[in-house]
């Protein structure tokens, strides 16, 4: 098939299109946002060595008007801006969005903290087609497995989905390949919450006074070094807030 990959550089993308390069795929081009900020990425050195594409999101226009009427296929996956309308008609067989978490219940971003912060005893990754707005389009399959959100951390969760969302790519992928047909599911538009990155911030905000069983779960779910996790403000500085048993789990692992 010839398909345009929308994505980010990451370990887990990698491994998305050197399975379509093992496959056979014609990739016309790997699309990324900021493409600058990434000369060193893993990902584009897949594509030096397999002749494949990169593009800037911003100059997706002249991508798709150079590939007028042969495009069959969008694969999209981490990827940050809203793909317009026309591109995904100009697949002629699908776009496809790998969501690495269960819809409808997880709609937007940073789901893996708040189904830690919320104790759930489950978690998911969905494929889904592109439409008009972020993660609601039809879905094709959500792949659910067991995961004890209230004692585990963010790190194997994130590790864990990312490889259910392999498996659940490349059973996804085989289908479209092959021809089978693909069954989809309308989502309900109001089912579920979109969390945003605002939601975010204001999730890892320790409040003065409030129950010690959530800050708990408030500092479990926020930490993922190197990135800021959960915090108390005074002055107007924000100060890191960790506990013994992270720390204590962080050396267990040395």
């Amino acid at each position: 098939m010839r398909s345009v990959f929308f994505t980010k550089p990451k370990r887990s993308t990698c491994a998305f299109l050197s399975h379509m390069i093992e496959q056979g795929e014609d990739v016309l081009s790997v699309v990324v946002d900021g493409k600058g900020d990434y000369d060193d990425a893993e990902l584009f050195r897949i594509c030096r060595s397999h002749g494949v594409p990169v593009a800037d999101y911003a100059d997706c226009d002249g991508l798709f008007e150079e590939n007028e009427g042969a495009l069959e296929m969008i694969w999209c996956n981490t990827f940050p801006k809203l793909i317009k309308e026309e591109w995904i008609r100009a697949a002629s067989v699908a776009a496809v969005n790998f969501h690495s978490a269960p819809l409808p219940e997880y709609r937007g971003v940073f789901a893996f903290n708040f189904a830690i912060l919320n104790g759930d005893g489950e978690y998911g990754v969905t494929a889904h087609l592109l439409g008009k707005k972020f993660d609601q389009g039809d879905i094709i399959e959500v792949r659910r497995f067991p995961y004890d959100c209230g004692k585990g951390s963010v790190a194997e969760l994130v590790a864990l989905s990312e490889e259910k969302m392999l498996e659940l790519f490349r059973d996804v992928y085989k289908k479209y390949r092959s021809g089978e047909p693909v069954l989809t599911m309308p989502q309900e538009p109001d089912g579920g919450r979109y969390f945003s990155r605002s939601d975010f911030e204001e999730a890892k905000r320790i409040v003065p006074g409030e129950d010690p069983a959530m800050t708990e779960r408030r500092v479990r779910a926020f930490w993922y070094p190197p990135y800021e996790g959960a915090y108390v403000e005074a002055g107007g500085t924000r100060y890191a807030v960790v506990s013994k048993e992270v720390l204590d789990a962080l050396g267990a692992r040395r």
